[in-house]
């Protein structure tokens, strides 16, 4: 994760070239296999300190995951470590970046998607500052400079 480029690559390209490095250091046979790659993948790319991932509210971010398709739990879970850590919530071009894209217009779309499946929940206040809440880990993000816009909330519209 330490490659920029990183981000933008395909999950059997990144494994791919795990594997690689492995071999080169003679470390075996007893590599991960995808499955279990992907999943730390998406550990990673949340970014969670070692304080953060001893936590209970980590745990249970982790837990609550796991009922999403693997390319958004590494999302889902950078939200989640943004909430522990009370950081500003990520604006679109941030999340669009944590899950491989540049379209902050998909990462709107994720979140909507996610939220429907009631894992986290969008506030806007007057400001436009959006919060991202974690109803099922009772934890939120700070406000921050996301998107003014909501789901199924006409362009233009105001808030």
């Amino acid at each position: 994760m330490a490659d920029p480029e990183a981000r933008q690559r395909q999950i059997a390209v990144l494994y791919q070239d795990f594997t690689v490095r492995c071999r080169m250091r003679r470390l075996g046979r007893q590599s991960l296999s995808l499955e279990d790659f992907r999943r730390r993948l998406a550990v990673a790319r949340a970014g969670a300190s070692e304080e953060v991932a001893a936590s209970q509210a980590w745990q249970q971010a982790l837990d609550a995951s796991t009922s999403l398709p693997e390319d958004l739990q590494g999302l889902f879970l950078y939200i989640a470590r943004s909430a522990i850590e009370r950081l500003p919530c990520p604006g679109d071009a941030e999340l669009a970046g944590v899950y491989g894209s540049h379209s902050p217009s998909r990462a709107r779309r994720l979140i909507a998607y996610i939220e429907e499946r009631g894992l986290i929940v969008c506030h806007v206040d007057f400001r436009g500052q959006r919060t991202l809440a974690l109803p099922t880990i009772g934890i939120e993000t700070a406000p921050g400079q996301g998107s003014v816009r909501t789901a199924g909330m006409p362009r233009g519209a105001r808030v």
